[in-house]
């Protein structure tokens, strides 16, 4: 095993000055793949995004093998090569990601146009089935319906911020459940 490892540390070093044969290209990805995963995805956030880039560029340095001349060492090579795919994926992907977010904006436009359409309906039954609720719970809610925080609704019920949370998804649990039997 050691001498393996000695043998591949030989051929990286050695691989600058000769040609990318199959054998040495099988060693390289074996040695910086996973690195450059990790690498990417702290950029990107994505793993499979990251593999994809990365595959990418292996598969550039393949292509280009034979016309490849590197100024620097092969490491920094790939490391630099995936710090410009991922930055220039995200260059790329930001008006994609404008499109989403106006789309995503029209579309909770045509919502709040629905709602507000429906808004007596809903609301009077919201405060009907709030009002089926116990008297903790209905306070909770309304509480939070102003506004206040849980480490705040807490410290005025004298509860825990853990039993309000534990009061606030019952109370909510039955909430859906009237309402959905309401719409139904």
């Amino acid at each position: 095993m050691f001498t393996s490892i000695l043998y591949q540390a030989q051929v990286m070093k050695d691989i600058e000055d000769i040609r990318i044969s199959k054998s040495n290209f099988d060693i390289i990805f074996e040695t910086y793949s996973t690195r450059l995963v990790n690498y990417a995805n702290s950029f990107l956030y994505d793993s499979y995004l990251s593999e994809d880039l990365v595959q990418e560029v292996f598969l550039r340095l393949w292509e280009m093998r034979n016309e490849l001349q590197i100024q620097s060492s092969l490491k920094e090579y790939l490391f630099r090569s995936v710090r410009n795919k991922c930055i220039n994926h995200r260059r790329d992907r930001k008006p994609v990601e404008g499109f989403e977010n106006e789309h995503a904006q029209k579309t909770t436009k045509e919502q709040l146009v629905f709602i507000q359409t429906n808004s007596e309906d809903n609301f009077k039954m919201l405060y009907q089935a709030i009002e089926n609720l116990t008297p903790k719970r209905q306070q909770i809610l309304q509480y939070g319906l102003f506004g206040l925080k849980n480490h705040e609704i807490a410290e005025l019920m004298g509860v825990s911020v853990n039993t309000l949370k534990t009061q606030k998804s019952h109370a909510y649990r039955k909430l859906r459940i009237m309402l959905e039997l309401s719409y139904n």
